[in-house]
């Protein structure tokens, strides 16, 4: 099990996907399960909220996020460094 999860959430705007962090979820320290904090609320598409659970992509040797070539298909987790962390 992984030490956390980072939350996200997606809008679609012109066949494209766009990924925000709004917080992360941990293991529960008490059982199976995951606590998840948000520091911000996913905007509502059709009276439904939904955040994604996804492992932190990994990080360069500077601390960074690794950059990778730019293609990103519809609904997928982008690898293409526009997400912010």
């Amino acid at each position: 099990m992984t030490d956390r999860l980072d939350a996200l959430t997606v809008r679609e705007s012109n066949g494209k996907s766009y990924w925000t962090k709004i917080g992360a979820a941990f293991p529960n320290k008490n059982g199976p399960g995951y606590i998840v904090r948000l520091d911000a609320m996913p905007a509502s598409v059709e009276g439904q909220f939904s955040i994604h659970l996804r492992e932190p992509k990994p990080r360069d040797d500077n601390g960074g996020q690794r950059q990778q070539p730019r293609q990103q298909q519809r609904n997928e987790w982008p690898d293409d460094g526009d997400t912010p962390f």
